[in-house]
């Protein structure tokens, strides 16, 4: 097991690498007919984000709603129909 800070520098830089990739692929994208743009990549962005939770909070404990969790979670069983 890796300790905190080791787990929270791979988390900095994985975002950075990240947003490094989209800006440069933004400024390389070949096809300027049809521009690349950085809402283009919210989808891995998301993953990446996911990834990132995950590594500082192993524990799957709950995120507020500031870092990214959810605003509302229902926990009322679902009636029997």
């Amino acid at each position: 097991m890796t300790d905190k800070p080791q787990t929270e520098q791979f988390a900095t830089d994985l975002e950075q690498r990240f947003s490094d990739l989209v800006q440069w692929a933004v400024s390389n994208w070949p096809d300027r007919d049809r521009p690349l743009a950085p809402a283009d990549m919210d989808d891995a962005r998301r993953a990446v984000h996911a990834i990132v939770q995950r590594l500082r909070h192993p524990d799957g404990e709950a995120l507020a709603p500031s870092e990214g969790g959810a605003q509302y979670v229902n926990v009322a069983p679902t009636p029997w129909p």
